[in-house]
């Protein structure tokens, strides 16, 4: 079982949509059995899967007392994938859920205030010895930015995904009614985007693993 928790200090990164979408693409591989942990009272993921009509993949709401157990029954019950929201803070329930983790996803857009909020993440992770990676999330199409924002994260001496994730309104329309981009435009650049970095993802799994 491989677990992958998105970690970010500050609100607005987008860590509920890409859990959710990452989520339905992992289970896409024939067998995989995805679990999504929402551990954010705001409850984005949750929210999500109670309007989704597919039952799969599943989801616990889980906080600092149950993560652990939480993750265990995962792994008893043969579940392939576990996949984490955290809060948009970096506390107790941040640790414990980076500290289950097989890799730490740090999304970030290309802005000035999430950019200088990215460290904590990255201590973090650090601190408890878990290889991070970055994504570059809600990116804004057409713009020179994004490589800029690139460029400056280079920096930190993480792996850095190749494909960023650019701000699409499909991505808000899915979390709306319980879907994911690629249920709606299969073919759609957001769905594509979604693919992509999920499969650069899986290589991280497997260089750190």
């Amino acid at each position: 079982m491989k677990i992958i928790s998105l970690l970010s200090r500050k609100g607005g990164s987008g860590k509920s949509t890409l859990t959710v979408h990452w989520g339905v693409e992992a289970q896409k591989t024939q067998g995989n059995r995805v679990v999504l942990i929402d551990t954010d009272p705001q409850g984005s993921c949750s929210s999500w899967y109670n309007k989704r009509e597919a039952e799969t993949p599943l989801l616990i709401q889980s906080n600092t007392k149950t993560i652990f157990d939480h993750i265990e029954s995962c792994r008893t019950d043969g579940i392939n994938f576990v996949i984490v929201d955290t809060v948009p803070d970096i506390n107790n329930l941040a640790v414990h859920a980076a500290r289950v983790s097989d890799l730490v996803v740090i999304p970030v857009r290309p802005s000035v205030l999430d950019l200088e909020s990215i460290s904590a993440s990255i201590e973090l992770a650090s601190g408890i010895n878990k290889p991070a990676v970055i994504v570059l999330n809600q990116a804004p199409p057409g713009s020179t930015i994004t490589s800029e924002a690139k460029t400056a994260l280079t920096n930190y001496g993480l792996p850095i995904c190749p494909i960023p994730i650019f701000n699409r309104l499909i991505f808000c329309r899915a979390m709306i009614d319980g879907s994911v981009a690629s249920e709606i435009e299969r073919k759609g650049k957001a769905a594509i985007e979604i693919r992509q970095t999920w499969q650069w993802l899986l290589k991280q799994l497997t260089v750190e693993n």
